[in-house]
């Protein structure tokens, strides 16, 4: 779980970097409309069902750690509840 938080910022990065580079254009003024080829969305279209599946990623794990945080304070206290139990058991 650890390792995977530290690939997740490179992820993000990649992702973030890769969806940047889709969004600039040629300012060529000597092209014309007519001889441009059709645009081709197919990588675009990728590049945002990336991103989205990231961002869907990303929520899971973060509601993922958040369980995992809430499960340990639970320990955590019901430990605490013994230790306090035991240590005045002994008056």
């Amino acid at each position: 779980m650890k390792n995977l938080f530290g690939v997740l910022p490179l992820l993000f990065s990649v992702g973030l970097l890769v969806g940047c580079a889709g969004e600039f254009q040629s300012t060529d003024s000597g092209s014309s409309a007519a001889f441009d080829p059709p645009a081709d969305t197919s990588i675009q279209d990728s590049i945002d069902r990336m991103n989205q599946q990231m961002a869907a990623d990303a929520a899971a794990n973060a509601a993922a750690q958040q369980q995992f945080n809430a499960a340990m304070a639970a320990a955590q206290e019901t430990m605490n509840n013994a230790n306090n139990d035991r240590a005045t058991s002994n008056w």
